[in-house]
């Protein structure tokens, strides 16, 4: 059953991300980097680190609702255990398709936003020093939810987001809550 709901959320997204391809009259292109905060598990076992994002957000015309495609490149290491170093780290990879809808609100200069989506992360954990040395690494589906704000008004705006990502993995969830700041620049 769990497949049969990831399958109808990616042909759902894969559709509105149609929809607004062929209908949009503006993209809008994005970087910026932050703080990724482990969630549950995954922070017993690594500490917080670092991302970077890449994204492209369509406009669907006389619509309060956008479609925006993301990249996230992150990293962790692992936390130490007791006075016993340990090294190693978790990268992450993946992208999302997400339905935006910006909150109407009457300050020009101001535009919060939610989103919510899913797509896919792969997860590669590594622990050099461990006998045997561990290297996994798993491509799993992933959803996410969260809000955010962009100040600014043409062709550049800056913008700072939280959301919530839950990566599906063997045994238990990576779960965190990347923090970005950052700049869009194109159309409207």
């Amino acid at each position: 059953m769990n497949r049969v709901v990831q399958g109808m959320l990616v042909v759902t997204l894969a559709s509105l991300a149609s929809v607004a391809l062929v209908s949009a009259q503006s993209a809008r292109f994005g970087v910026g980097g932050g703080l990724v905060a482990p969630l549950s598990d995954y922070k017993d076992a690594d500490k917080a680190g670092w991302q970077a994002t890449a994204n492209v957000e369509f406009g669907i015309p006389l619509s309060p609702v956008g479609v925006r495609v993301d990249g996230l490149y992150g990293q962790t290491k692992h936390q130490d255990i007791g006075t016993s170093p340990v090294d190693g780290k978790t990268r992450l990879i993946g992208g999302l398709a997400s339905v935006v809808w910006s909150v109407p609100i009457p300050a020009p200069m101001v535009k919060p936003y939610v989103l919510v989506g899913g797509g896919f992360y792969n997860v590669k954990i590594t622990l050099p020093s461990a006998v045997p040395p561990v290297d996994t690494s798993e491509s799993k589906f992933a959803y996410a939810f969260g809000g955010g704000l962009k100040v600014g008004v043409g062709p550049a705006r800056f913008f700072v987001e939280g959301r919530y990502v839950s990566i599906q993995s063997s045994g238990v969830s990576t779960k965190f809550i990347p923090v970005t700041v950052g700049v869009t620049f194109g159309a409207k």
